[in-house]
């Protein structure tokens, strides 16, 4: 019973593996070759290039904050993108408007770069600040995105879920 016991809280731990993760967000993006994947008990950090630089339709996307937020709360994840507002910008919105999302979505980013290597960790900045890059978040997973069509990748961070 102890062994047993002992496996639940060890899983618990367990992060998703660069399979299970490429599978939940090849539903929303193109993902073609790794670029780089790093996980632990406390970050998930990835890059992937694009195949194409759009948002499947299966990922609603919005144009503002507020509609974000409310697409958000009724689907559990969205894509916004606003070609005049850099995702970092953004993020200082959602979280004027909403201060829990925008504190999860946060939490996302500054842990889930723990996981960062110094080559995902710089295009993972230069998307934050780029206007032309599409920020998505999904809930169920408090992972954040960053589809960025300069570079070609979708860079995702995420952190440690227990106090989801």
């Amino acid at each position: 019973m102890l062994a047993l016991m002992a496996v639940a809280v060890l899983s618990g731990c367990w992060r998703e593996d660069e399979a299970d993760l490429r599978g939940r967000l090849d539903r929303w993006f193109s993902i073609g070759e790794t670029v780089a994947f790093h996980a632990n008990s406390d970050c998930v950090a990835a890059a992937f290039r694009l195949v194409q630089m759009q948002v499947k339709s299966p990922l609603s996307v919005a144009s503002a904050a507020p509609q974000a937020l409310r697409t958000l709360s009724r689907h559990g994840a969205v894509a916004l993108d606003n070609p005049r507002q850099a995702p970092d910008a953004a993020l200082v919105e959602v979280m004027n408007t909403d201060r829990s999302t925008g504190m999860m979505m946060r939490r996302a980013a500054l842990e889930g770069r723990l996981c960062m290597n110094n080559e995902t960790e710089s295009a993972f900045r230069y998307a934050l600040d780029n206007p032309r890059t599409v920020l998505a978040f999904d809930t169920e997973s408090a992972t954040l995105m960053l589809l960025d069509p300069h570079t070609g990748l979708l860079v995702v961070a995420r952190g440690a879920a227990e106090w989801l």
